[in-house]
Protein backbone atom coordinates (compact mmCIF):
# COMPACT_ATOMS: atom_id res chain seq x y z
CA UNK A 1 0.00 0.00 0.00
CA UNK A 2 2.90 2.60 0.57
CA UNK A 3 4.62 1.44 -2.74
CA UNK A 4 1.06 3.34 -3.98
CA UNK A 5 1.24 5.44 -2.25
CA UNK A 6 4.39 7.41 -2.95
CA UNK A 7 3.85 6.39 -6.67
CA UNK A 8 0.43 7.99 -6.80
CA UNK A 9 2.37 11.18 -5.24
CA UNK A 10 4.68 11.63 -7.47
CA UNK A 11 8.28 11.16 -5.72
CA UNK A 12 10.10 8.84 -7.92
CA UNK A 13 13.00 8.45 -5.21
CA UNK A 14 11.39 5.31 -3.98
CA UNK A 15 11.11 4.24 -7.49
CA UNK A 16 14.65 5.08 -8.80
CA UNK A 17 16.00 3.11 -5.29
CA UNK A 18 13.91 -0.13 -6.45
CA UNK A 19 15.27 -0.03 -9.87
CA UNK A 20 18.70 0.30 -8.96
CA UNK A 21 18.27 -2.51 -6.83
CA UNK A 22 16.69 -4.75 -9.84
CA UNK A 23 19.48 -3.62 -11.77
CA UNK A 24 21.99 -4.89 -9.20
CA UNK A 25 20.22 -7.92 -8.99
CA UNK A 26 20.02 -8.59 -12.66
CA UNK A 27 23.86 -8.13 -12.15
CA UNK A 28 24.03 -10.12 -9.50
CA UNK A 29 21.81 -13.04 -11.43
CA UNK A 30 23.94 -12.89 -14.64
CA UNK A 31 27.26 -12.38 -13.04
CA UNK A 32 26.19 -16.01 -10.67
CA UNK A 33 24.84 -17.74 -14.38
CA UNK A 34 27.79 -16.86 -16.24
CA UNK A 35 30.59 -18.22 -12.84
CA UNK A 36 28.43 -21.28 -12.51
CA UNK A 37 29.13 -22.18 -16.51
CA UNK A 38 32.68 -20.67 -16.09
CA UNK A 39 33.47 -22.91 -12.60
CA UNK A 40 31.33 -26.17 -13.82
CA UNK A 41 33.93 -27.28 -16.08
CA UNK A 42 36.24 -27.94 -13.18
CA UNK A 43 37.11 -31.52 -11.75
CA UNK A 44 34.35 -32.03 -9.12
CA UNK A 45 35.61 -32.67 -5.39
CA UNK A 46 35.01 -35.94 -4.00
CA UNK A 47 34.86 -37.24 -0.55
CA UNK A 48 37.38 -40.50 -1.32
CA UNK A 49 37.77 -41.73 2.54
CA UNK A 50 34.66 -43.34 2.73
CA UNK A 51 35.76 -45.08 -0.35
CA UNK A 52 39.44 -46.35 0.61
CA UNK A 53 37.73 -47.62 4.08
CA UNK A 54 35.58 -49.65 2.02
CA UNK A 55 38.27 -50.80 -0.05
CA UNK A 56 40.49 -51.58 2.70
CA UNK A 57 37.67 -53.67 4.03
CA UNK A 58 37.19 -55.32 1.44
CA UNK A 59 40.36 -55.93 -0.03
CA UNK A 60 42.92 -56.33 3.14
CA UNK A 61 45.72 -57.26 1.20
CA UNK A 62 45.76 -54.21 -1.21
CA UNK A 63 48.25 -51.35 0.38
CA UNK A 64 46.21 -50.27 2.90
CA UNK A 65 44.46 -46.87 3.45
CA UNK A 66 47.74 -44.77 2.82
CA UNK A 67 48.12 -46.35 -0.59
CA UNK A 68 44.45 -45.98 -1.42
CA UNK A 69 44.90 -42.39 -0.39
CA UNK A 70 47.81 -41.66 -2.70
CA UNK A 71 45.88 -43.58 -5.33
CA UNK A 72 43.18 -41.11 -5.16
CA UNK A 73 44.99 -38.00 -4.28
CA UNK A 74 47.63 -39.13 -7.62
CA UNK A 75 44.02 -39.71 -9.73
CA UNK A 76 42.83 -36.64 -8.73
CA UNK A 77 46.14 -34.97 -10.02
CA UNK A 78 45.74 -36.48 -13.37
CA UNK A 79 42.25 -35.47 -13.73
CA UNK A 80 43.35 -31.85 -13.05
CA UNK A 81 45.76 -31.75 -15.72
CA UNK A 82 43.97 -33.90 -18.68
CA UNK A 83 40.35 -32.48 -17.34
CA UNK A 84 40.15 -30.41 -20.59
CA UNK A 85 41.01 -33.66 -22.67
CA UNK A 86 37.60 -35.33 -22.36
CA UNK A 87 33.99 -34.32 -24.03
CA UNK A 88 31.75 -32.55 -22.22
CA UNK A 89 29.00 -35.31 -22.39
CA UNK A 90 31.69 -37.96 -21.18
CA UNK A 91 32.39 -35.48 -18.47
CA UNK A 92 29.17 -35.00 -17.36
CA UNK A 93 28.12 -38.58 -17.69
CA UNK A 94 31.28 -40.05 -15.77
CA UNK A 95 30.80 -37.39 -12.93
CA UNK A 96 26.87 -38.23 -12.27
CA UNK A 97 27.82 -41.97 -12.52
CA UNK A 98 30.31 -41.50 -9.40
CA UNK A 99 28.97 -38.49 -7.47
CA UNK A 100 25.20 -40.27 -7.55
CA UNK A 101 26.26 -43.19 -5.75
CA UNK A 102 25.89 -43.79 -2.17
CA UNK A 103 28.91 -43.42 -0.09
CA UNK A 104 32.05 -43.89 -2.05
CA UNK A 105 33.36 -41.55 -4.30
CA UNK A 106 36.35 -41.51 -5.74
CA UNK A 107 38.65 -40.35 -8.61
CA UNK A 108 40.23 -43.33 -9.75
CA UNK A 109 36.66 -44.46 -10.91
CA UNK A 110 35.89 -41.26 -12.39
CA UNK A 111 39.33 -40.93 -14.30
CA UNK A 112 38.50 -44.73 -14.75
CA UNK A 113 35.40 -43.84 -16.19
CA UNK A 114 36.97 -41.07 -18.70
CA UNK A 115 39.73 -42.77 -20.05
CA UNK A 116 37.33 -45.48 -20.64
CA UNK A 117 34.99 -43.40 -22.40
CA UNK A 118 37.59 -41.71 -24.54
CA UNK A 119 38.78 -44.87 -25.64
CA UNK A 120 35.91 -46.23 -27.02
CA UNK A 121 35.36 -43.51 -29.65
CA UNK A 122 38.85 -45.33 -30.93
CA UNK A 123 36.89 -48.28 -31.77
CA UNK A 124 36.56 -48.99 -35.01
CA UNK A 125 32.50 -48.93 -36.31
CA UNK A 126 30.69 -52.18 -37.11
Amino acid sequence: MLCKIVAASGDTSFRGLSMRKAGALVVVALFGLFAGVAFADNVPKLDYTKSCRADVAAYPGGGGNKACLTDEQNARKTLVAQWNRFSPASKARCTSMVTDMIGDQSYVELLTCLQMSKDVLTLPKQ
